[in-house]
C-alpha cells in the first residue's frame, strides 16, 4: 500500500490523478471523497500523507493528525476556467475560492465592455453570504470557484464552473508529498536513534509537552513507575502518573534538581526536572529520575574497585584528634598544603600518623576524585621497587607477568603517590626518581616509550634527610626536590593532653570492630594512660587501647583494668632486663648480636620484636645479616 494518498473532491480530479499513475514514478493511492463518510474510514491506517484540496483539505486537517498537502491552483487552471465560462457567453464572472487556494483578494477587473472579472476569498462560514452579495450586489452571472461555491450558486440559479487543478499541479502536490514523506522519515529515524539511546539509560526519561503531553518516554520510566500502559508517548502526563507529589512538581513548570523523593512502589529516587522557556515562553519540559539504588550501587562498585586496588584514600582532616595547640597548626598548615600542587615531606616517628596526614591532604586536595597510591619503599629492595614504581614489559625479567604491568606511577596518575620510609631507598634508585620527578615521565623496565605522568608525590620518613644530606647518604638534589613543603609529626609524649581523647576515640572504633558495648564514669579512669611514654606513638595506643576492648570482662570500665593494661605494656618492654655482648672492632658485628639475642628473648617471634622497637621487617633482616651489607 503506498504511503501518498490523494482525497479528490469532485471526479474530473480523480481521473486527472489515475492519469498521472502511468507518467510518474511517484507511487500513490486515490479515492473519491465521500462527504456523508467520515474521512478516517476512507483512510487506509498505513496513509501517511494525504493530497487534497480547497475545503476538503481543509476539513481533512482539521479532523487527521496527519499532514495534508493542498493541490495548488495554478495561473493556467484559472485562466482556463475564465476561458471556459466566457465562451459560453457570461460576461460577469466571479472567481471565488476559500483561501487555502487563492491568497486572500477582493478585485474587480474591467478587460472589456463585454467582460468583468471579480475576484473573492470567501472566509470559512461566511462562503454562501459571499455568493449571494456577489449575485445580488454585483448582478454576476457565473461564479468559477470550489465545489462549495459552486453548489451555492446554482441554488440561486447562477451559473457555477468547478475551478479544476491540472496535471501540473497534481504534480507539484506530489513532489511536495514526497519532501514530506522524506522529512517523516529522517524524523523517525532520529527519534529511533533517541530512543535507542534512552533505552540503554539506567535512568527514567521523560519528555513532556506544553499540553501536558508525554512525547518521549523509556524503558526505565516503565519500570521504575510501574507504568501499567505498554506505550504512554502521546498520553496525558496526569492520566498516566498517579503520585500527586510527583505531578505536582511537573505541573509548577518550575526547575528542581537532586530532589529526593519516594514513588508509590516504595523505590527511592532523584528528581531532576527541567522545564524548557524559550523567550520566556513554555515549550515543555524534561524529567529525569534516577534510582537511589542505582546510585548507591554504583559508588559500591567504584569504591571496591578502587579498594581492591588499593588506590582510595580513606583518611580525612576531620579524623584527627588533637587539642594541643602546636599540633593544630601542624595540621592548619597541612590543610593550606593541601591546597598547593608542591611536594610534600612528612617528617614523624613511627605511629605517628605519617600516612593519615597523606591521605588526608589527598583528599583535601584537587586530585580528591583521582587515585591515592600508597608504597613502603623500606619494604622492598631496590630493584622490586623499581619494577612497582616504574612498571615492567613483558619478558623484561624472570617471572615477568604476560603483558607486562603498569608501575604505581602510572596508576597514581592524575592523583596523588605516597613514598614511606624515603629515607631507606638506596642512593641508585635515588636518581632514577629524581629524574622521574623532574622529567614527570616514566619508561618501564625493558620498554622504549616514554610515559608521561601527572602524580603528586607526597613523601614520608622518620629520619632527617638533611642530615642523611650532609653525610652523603641521601642525594642533595633530591632533598630539595622533595622538601618544598615539610611537616614534622609531633610525637605523642610532648602532647599528652592529647593521649586521653585519642583513647576514647580509639575505644569507640575498638568496641564497633569487636561488637562489644562498653562505658566508663568519667575520663578519669583513663588517667594512668598518661604514665606511659607511649614510644610507638598513637598506633601502640591504638593497640593497647583494642587489647583493653577485648581483655574487659565487665561492661564497665575501670582504672584499674586501665592501671592493669599499662603495667603488660610497660612490662613487655623489659621482656629481658640485660643482654650480654661482646666487645668488637667491628660495630656492626656487635649490633647484629644484640638483635639476635633480642629475637632470643622474643622467642624467635621477628613480627612482636619489629612491633616493640618500631621497625619494619626489612630493617630487621638488614640488621640481622649485616654481613651482606659489607
Amino acid at each position: 500500500m503506498e504511503d501518498i494518498l490523494i482525497i479528490a473532491p469532485y471526479p474530473e480530479l480523480e481521473k486527472d490523478a489515475i492519469q498521472l499513475r502511468g507518467k510518474t514514478e511517484i507511487k500513490f493511492s486515490v479515492i473519491l471523497g465521500d462527504s456523508k463518510i467520515p474521512y478516517k474510514q476512507q483512510i487506509n491506517p498505513l496513509t501517511r500523507v494525504i493530497i487534497s484540496r480547497g475545503g476538503t483539505a481543509k476539513s481533512l486537517r482539521d479532523s487527521l493528525d496527519l499532514p495534508v498537502v493542498d493541490v495548488p491552483v495554478t495561473p493556467a487552471d484559472i485562466l482556463r476556467s475564465i476561458s471556459i465560462v466566457a465562451k459560453s457567453g457570461y460576461k460577469k464572472i466571479a472567481i471565488i475560492t476559500p483561501a487555502n487556494i487563492l491568497s486572500k483578494t477582493n478585485h474587480t477587473f474591467q478587460l472589456s465592455e463585454q467582460l468583468h472579472l471579480i475576484f473573492a476569498t470567501g472566509v470559512e462560514g461566511q462562503i454562501e453570504n459571499t455568493v449571494k452579495r456577489l449575485i445580488q450586489d454585483e448582478k454576476v452571472e457565473a461564479i468559477i470557484g470550489d465545489r462549495v461555491s459552486t453548489q451555492i450558486a446554482l441554488q440561486h440559479r447562477v451559473h457555477g464552473h468547478l475551478l479544476t487543478s491540472g496535471e501540473e499541479s497534481l504534480l507539484r502536490a506530489l513532489e511536495t508529498a514526497t519532501n514530506v514523506l522524506l522529512a517523516q522519515t529522517r524524523e523517525r529515524a532520529k527519534i529511533k536513534e533517541l530512543q535507542s539511546i534512552l533505552n540503554v539509560i539506567n535512568d527514567a526519561v521523560l519528555t513532556i509537552d506544553p499540553n501536558g503531553i508525554i512525547t518521549v518516554s523509556n524503558d526505565s520510566a516503565k519500570r521504575i513507575f510501574n507504568f501499567s500502559q505498554e506505550d504512554i508517548v502521546g498520553k496525558s502526563y496526569s492520566d498516566i502518573i498517579t503520585d500527586s507529589h510527583l505531578l505536582k512538581i511537573i505541573g509548577e513548570k518550575k526547575e528542581e534538581r537532586n530532589l529526593l523523593h519516594s514513588v508509590a512502589n516504595g523505590k527511592k529516587i532523584v528528581v531532576n526536572q527541567i522545564p524548557i522557556y524559550v523567550d520566556s515562553v513554555f515549550h515543555g519540559s524534561v524529567g529525569i529520575y534516577q534510582e537511589i539504588s542505582k546510585i548507591q550501587n554504583l559508588e559500591l562498585n567504584i569504591r571496591k574497585r578502587l579498594n581492591d586496588r588499593g588506590l582510595f584514600a580513606k583518611s580525612t582532616f576531620d579524623d584527627f584528634v588533637t587539642i594541643n595547640s602546636r599540633m593544630e597548626q601542624v595540621v592548619s598548615e597541612a590543610r593550606l598544603y593541601a591546597k598547593s600542587e608542591g611536594t610534600v615531606l612528612i617528617y614523624g616517628e613511627s605511629g605517628t600518623g605519617k600516612e593519615l596526614f597523606a591521605q588526608s591532604i589527598h583528599n583535601a586536595s584537587g586530585r580528591q576524585t583521582g587515585p591515592f597510591v600508597s608504597v613502603n619503599c623500606a619494604a622492598l629492595n631496590e630493584n622490586l621497587l623499581e619494577s612497582e614504581l616504574f612498571g615492567y614489559m613483558e619478558g623484561s625479567f624472570t617471572g615477568a607477568l604476560k603483558g607486562g604491568r603498569p608501575g604505581l606511577f602510572e596508576l597514581a596518575h592524575g592523583g596523588s603517590l605516597f613514598l614511606d620510609e624515603i629515607g631507606e631507598i638506596s642512593p641508585q634508585f635515588q636518581a632514577k626518581l629524581l629524574r622521574v620527578l623532574q622529567e614527570k615521565e616514566v619508561r618501564r623496565i625493558g620498554g622504549d616509550r616514554v610515559i608521561p605522568i601527572d602524580v603528586r608525590v607526597i613523601c614520608a620518613t622518620n629520619k632527617s634527610l638533611y642530615d642523611l644530606s650532609q653525610d652523603g647518604k641521601f642525594r642533595e638534589d633530591l632533598y630539595y626536590r622533595l622538601c618544598t613543603l615539610e611537616i614534622d609529626l609531633i610525637p605523642l609524649r610532648y602532647r599528652k593532653e592529647d593521649i586521653i581523647p585519642m583513647a576514647i576515640s580509639f575505644l569507640k572504633v575498638e568496641m564497633l570492630r569487636e561488637k562489644r558495648t562498653l562505658f566508663w564514669g568519667n575520663t578519669d579512669v583513663f588517667l594512668p594512660l598518661l604514665d606511659h611514654k607511649w614510644p610507638g606513638n598513637a598506633r601502640e595506643l591504638q593497640n593497647a587501647i583494642h587489647r583493653l576492648v577485648i581483655c574487659t570482662p565487665e561492661g564497665k570500665i575501670t582504672q584499674n583494668h586501665v592501671s592493669q593494661l599499662i603495667d603488660f605494656v610497660s612490662r613487655r618492654k623489659r621482656t629481658g632486663n640485660t643482654l650480654e655482648v661482646e666487645i668488637s672492632n667491628d660495630f656492626r658485628e656487635m649490633e647484629t648480636e644484640i638483635w639476635r639475642k633480642l629475637l632470643d628473648v622474643f622467642d624467635g617471634d621477628k613480627e612482636r620484636l619489629c612491633q616493640t622497637y618500631q621497625i619494619s621487617k626489612t630493617t630487621l633482616w638488614r640488621k640481622l645479616n649485616s654481613e651482606n651489607e659489607k
